[in-house]
């Protein structure tokens, strides 16, 4: 192990047994307990693991890059110049324990979050981040979907559902579609709006169209369910009771109460014709057919 990480992971030993009262250097001159010091477990050789060697593998300890915290003051630079600054999550104020990790990554991707939804939730860096961790990203769950779900529960469920974008196979991640720091956007997605964000991936339904289907350009969540569905791909209802709920009259309602001489149309989807349902530019494409 290098010299200089050794002797900081001693240092940072020495500093939380004497903030515990373990260990004091007089024996006669009083320990000085700092405030909202948390009290280790009982088995102090499982707590020096947590707290301090697994630290060594994590991005913030890389000696060779000049962002991290080990290259500008070690220990220190999170933990103050006289290592006392450690949070109870219990009584700490959330702005106070977000500070020291603000003071390095407010910008860049975290550059809303204040006023974003989640801080004015309440929530703190250390409800979805553990940093003394080796995980990606210092997350406190193997996967992202494990992390939000902790509170989007409902989530977990559609992603259960037969129709659903491929986070559960690891194909993707929440943060493909949302920032969970904040954004200018609505539902904290990356981009400005629902359907800039789907044309990330799906550019092919971005248009511009000779002929527009206007509830697709509208938003894409107006016949999709972005999350998951027990209708493919993602609908929100089965065709053609999708479309009925919009095209009423002609050939449709001959569709929906499955009565009427025209036997071609009774039980079929409606883009077994309108096939370019997101727009065409055929130039005869004013029905979506083609």
């Amino acid at each position: 192990m290098h010299l200089a990480v050794r002797k900081a992971m001693w240092l940072m030993l020495a500093a939380i047994l004497c903030a515990t009262g373990a260990w004091a250097a007089d024996p006669e001159r009083p320990v000085r307990t700092p405030d909202l010091v948390p009290s280790p477990p009982p088995d102090r050789s499982g707590y020096i693991d947590e707290h301090i060697q697994r630290m060594f593998r994590t991005p913030h300890a890389v000696l060779g890059d000049e962002r991290t915290p080990f290259s500008n003051g070690m220990c220190v630079r999170c933990h103050g110049p006289e290592m006392d600054t450690f949070f109870d999550p219990a009584t700490t104020p959330v702005q106070r324990m977000n500070e020291p990790c603000l003071s390095c990554h407010e910008e860049g991707a975290r550059r809303h979050w204040r006023g974003s939804r989640h801080e004015a939730a309440g929530l703190a860096c250390v409800n979805c981040h553990q940093l003394h961790n080796e995980r990606k990203r210092l997350l406190k769950a193997d996967t992202q979907l494990e992390v939000c779900t902790t509170c989007h529960k409902e989530r977990r469920t559609d992603f259960l559902k037969p129709s659903h974008h491929p986070v559960p196979e690891g194909l993707i991640n929440c943060t493909d579609c949302h920032n969970p720091h904040g954004t200018t956007g609505p539902r904290k997605l990356i981009a400005a709006t629902i359907n800039e964000t789907c044309y990330t991936c799906h550019a092919e339904k971005r248009g511009p169209f000779l002929w527009e289907h206007h509830p697709a350009r509208d938003e894409c969540i107006n016949c999709h369910d972005p999350h998951g569905s027990v209708h493919r791909p993602l609908l929100l209802a089965r065709p053609p009771l999708l479309c009925q709920q919009c095209h009423l009259g002609s050939h449709s309602q001959v569709a929906l109460t499955g009565g009427g001489p025209d036997f071609r149309i009774q039980g079929q989807s409606c883009v077994n014709c309108h096939s370019q349902v997101h727009g065409s530019n055929h130039p005869r494409g004013n029905f979506l057919q083609r």
